[in-house]
């Protein structure tokens, strides 16, 4: 005897509405969902669906991280999201923004020059952009959307600009870069000259239409559109500190460093009580009550590219997450919610984390 028939059903309008509920961090329901009927895989691939879903949901949460590993990146998930290639051998991931990831070639890397991969882990598309021709001793680089007045909802697949900062040690001097997608070409440089002999790390920060990369005893500016280059001085007491760049909870430039067992953040006034821009400290967190910390106040090397742990490693900081590096491993901490997780990773004695903040729909 055949089952008795379940009914009509359920009318369109409602199942979007429960479907642009589902968290964005749980893409995998989605795609449970879209394979489960054909009415519901049209409705969730379509346009319309998409917007509306990124418009919901507009903070674009952490769908995992880039992790450097002896023989490759590997992309940890911190979400049900699963790229179709986690692992990519001979790959160094360099940063990630607005849905892409920028990596080097390894295979390309010479003491002359270097070859830049940007890829959609949600897409798995890569393009391999033309090799540049620079001494690759000390050097930044950023990728970032180039869609003038972007709300980076749905902007995957759009154009995008790679920026390349490099200093020339011997010449006191640093350069910039800039690739294009739609030019396909990479630009003439611009220089400016630096005021001493410490070497940039590749840690940055992409804040209002500036991103900015740390320099150990000051920080380099460099206006998109404009393409000019300039300097910040960074507090005296962080000259030669290990601090991560980030965009402050008051929208400004800001940076993390950990001070005597406690996560400090601050933040760059941009008009002070004095009428000049200056540094003050924003938030501490007592890390003792989070995780086990022995020894913090720790001085570091400009000409180390990473701290003794405990240190900051990285910052997610859209979605308030700071990675912290122990000799015991890998930590997050969570701004909102105050709460310290221990992640499982390979064991390295140098943390390498790009954060992968994006959204993402089937």
């Amino acid at each position: 005897m055949d089952p008795p028939p379940l009914g009509p059903p359920l009318m369109e309008e409602l199942v979007e509405e429960v479907l642009l509920r589902v968290p964005p961090d749980d893409p995998a329901t989605l795609v449970r969902a879209a394979v489960g009927c054909k009415r519901w895989c049209r409705l969730i691939s379509g346009a319309t669906f998409r917007r509306r879903f990124r418009e919901l949901h507009p903070a674009a949460p952490m769908l995992g991280f880039l992790y450097a590993r002896r023989s490759g990146t590997d992309f940890v998930p911190a979400s049900s999201f699963r790229p179709p290639h986690a692992f990519r051998e001979d790959w160094n991931a360099i940063d990630a923004r607005h849905g892409r990831v920028l990596a080097t070639a390894l295979e390309s890397f010479s003491p002359t020059g270097t070859r830049f991969i940007v890829w959609d882990p949600v897409t798995d598309g890569a393009q391999s952009l033309p090799i540049l021709e620079f001494r690759p001793y000390s050097w930044g680089a950023a990728v970032l959307c180039a869609t003038a007045g972007c709300d980076h909802l749905d902007c995957r697949g759009g154009p995008f600009l790679v920026v390349v900062v490099v200093t020339d040690v011997s010449q006191m001097r640093t350069s910039a870069y800039e690739y294009s997608s739609d030019l396909g070409t990479w630009s003439e440089p611009i220089t400016v000259q630096h005021p001493n002999d410490w070497i940039m790390i590749r840690l940055h920060a992409h804040v209002g239409n500036a991103l900015y990369f740390n320099y150990g005893l000051m920080i380099l500016k460099y206006e998109l559109g404009k393409r000019e280059l300039a300097f910040i001085d960074l507090p005296s007491e962080f000259h030669a500190r290990h601090i991560v760049l980030m965009q402050a909870e008051d929208g400004g430039l800001g940076f993390a460093t950990i001070q005597e067992s406690k996560l400090s953040l601050w933040s760059r006034d941009q008009a002070g009580a004095d009428g000049y821009a200056g540094w003050a400290q924003q938030r501490v967190i007592d890390l003792d009550k989070l995780l086990p910390v022995s020894d913090c106040n720790i001085s570091v090397s400009p000409y180390v590219y990473a701290a003794r742990p405990p240190y900051v490693v990285a910052v997610a900081d859209s979605v308030g997450v700071i990675f912290i590096g122990k000799d015991d491993g890998l930590f997050t901490v969570h701004l909102n919610s105050g709460r310290a997780e221990r992640i499982v990773v390979e064991s390295n004695s140098n943390f390498k984390v790009v954060p992968y903040v994006s959204s993402c729909t089937p």
